[in-house]
């Protein structure tokens, strides 16, 4: 499994981290007891107190070769915490998995993610003790220098771009930006919302889905916005952007479902749709489908969304490779659409943003040919503005075959 890590101390989300590294922030003081720890890929709602997985007394000296936080993992697992009863749910998703027609009914993360993080019981983090113990490499601690513990506001900049494709005769993407930047008490602040909804291809009205999630999701800044400039809440928590987004996107999902019931002519419409909400370096993704968002670091990327789709959770549990994947003639099949299902469970990413780094959000069009290598070669050039970028990316896309429609926002941080 990756060992990659994400905990929250000080009201701040930080990460990702590995396994090691986390026992030393423990020691070092900057990881408490009852802050949360949870890997990369779930949602923060499946998140455990740190003191259910890790040691905070002060090792001794570990012997050669022997990393001491799996002593100290393994102690913590045979003296677990006293909670309350395990919730049963655990055992519902590992049956589910099973069967593979099971997944396409049953949403892991809409599971998971409705159980409160104060009652997570000993199943779940022994769940997350066992991984812990599985890995068998880990970065010296020594090399490890913890993130700062604030996110730095930095300026925004912005472009989109969007085309029909080689094959499509239309084009059912849907787009917004709402971007806003305030100066008080000399202290800038900058805001942006970026939405890309892409309606359901080969269904009726993917168009008119798409354009309803993006006119609903403008209204979710608002009072977000109000609150801020009154003072009230000058820097909302990563939770509540979060819930903003998550809102949004329900929201959406219940006026789609409202028109296709009112109109035969949009009956069986939807869309898959991914929210980006930055707010003064801090980014916040909810996710409903396999619309995605990619992270530009330092000649780095890394896609933060997980794709929402059959084949994606048949590569997690072994069942394909990414390149079969690839080419699997489900490929296209997601397990959640807004507008599709009477509830949508949004999967929920948080990013701290540093000047430099460049966010891309995208509908499937474009990972559908553009691999991974060309998009961070692309953004790697660095004499492309965020425009001439979106308009590039959309370029390769066609260039690849242009079997989708591709809708593509790029934010640079500066």
């Amino acid at each position: 499994m990756i060992d990659r890590w994400y905990y929250t101390h000080a009201g701040q989300t930080r990460g990702p981290v590995t396994a090691a590294q986390l026992r030393q922030l423990a020691i070092a003081g900057q990881l408490i007891p009852a802050d949360l720890i949870w890997p990369e890929g779930r949602d923060r709602g499946q998140a455990v107190e740190a003191q259910s997985a890790i040691d905070f007394t002060t090792p001794a000296t570990p012997p050669k070769n022997a990393p001491d936080w799996l002593n100290d993992v393994r102690q913590a697992d045979k003296t677990p915490p006293p909670r309350s009863k395990s919730p049963d749910w655990l055992d519902d998703v590992r049956a589910a998995e099973k069967e593979e027609q099971a997944f396409l009914t049953l949403d892991e993360n809409a599971v998971l993610g409705a159980v409160d993080v104060e009652r997570v019981g000993e199943d779940a983090a022994k769940k997350i003790l066992d991984e812990l113990e599985g890995i068998t490499e880990s970065e010296p601690m020594t090399e490890f220098i913890p993130e700062p513990e604030e996110s730095v506001s930095c300026q925004l900049i912005i472009g989109t771009a969007t085309t029909t494709g080689r094959v499509r005769k239309r084009n059912e993407d849907s787009l917004i930006v709402q971007q806003c930047t305030w100066y008080n008490l000399d202290e800038r602040h900058n805001i942006a919302l970026i939405v890309v909804a892409d309606g359901m291809g080969g269904h009726q009205a993917g168009d008119r889905a798409s354009n309803l999630v993006i006119r609903t999701m403008s209204n979710v800044l608002p009072s977000l916005l109000t609150e801020a400039m009154g003072g009230q809440s000058p820097q909302p928590t990563s939770a509540t952007l979060g819930d903003t987004l998550d809102t949004g996107l329900r929201d959406a999902n219940h006026v789609i479902r409202e028109a296709a019931k009112n109109n035969a002519a949009y009956k069986g419409m939807g869309s898959t749709a991914v929210a980006l909400l930055v707010w003064d370096g801090q980014a916040c993704i909810s996710l409903v489908g396999d619309c995605r968002v990619y992270h530009w670091r330092a000649g780095r990327l890394t896609q933060v969304t997980r794709d929402q789709t059959l084949v994606a959770r048949m590569v997690e549990l072994g069942q394909l490779t990414p390149e079969e994947a690839a080419t699997h003639p489900r490929r296209n099949e997601v397990s959640q659409a807004v507008g599709k299902f009477p509830l949508i469970d949004p999967a929920r990413y948080e990013l701290a943003l540093k000047a430099g780094d460049w966010l891309i959000a995208c509908c499937d069009g474009l990972q559908a040919h553009v691999e991974d290598h060309a998009l961070q070669n692309a953004i790697g050039k660095g004499n492309l503005s965020a425009v001439a970028l979106a308009n590039h990316l959309v370029k390769l896309a066609n260039r690849g075959g242009g079997s989708d429609n591709c809708t593509v926002a790029t934010v640079r941080c500066l």
